[in-house]
């Protein structure tokens, strides 16, 4: 991706979400995968906010919305998780 096509995408809030049961530490692949895409995302939205854009990444936990795979929209909670987009598309005017 070049700059400029990177400047035009952090034109628009970005927010990223992710489940529980991602651990610190596993020697399954698979937890190993989420903590290293949870880490990049961070990653990610530390670039993004640096160059003036504004990403927001929830790991779901730290918001106290329990309970939830990848899959969380299809979760029996996901109003919770809508409330949660709702909120913070209406704080940035974008509803």
């Amino acid at each position: 991706m070049s700059d400029e096509d990177f400047a035009k995408l952090i034109e628009k809030p970005i927010i990223i979400y992710f489940g529980d049961y991602i651990p610190e530490e596993s020697d399954l692949p698979a937890e190993r995968f989420w903590r290293a895409e949870l880490d990049m995302a961070m990653s990610f939205q530390n670039l993004v906010n640096d160059m003036g854009g504004d990403c927001t990444v929830v790991y779901l936990p730290e918001v106290g919305i329990t309970g939830n795979s990848h899959f969380m929209f299809q979760e029996l909670n996901n109003m919770e998780i809508a409330d949660h987009i709702y909120g913070w598309l209406s704080d940035r005017d974008l509803i």
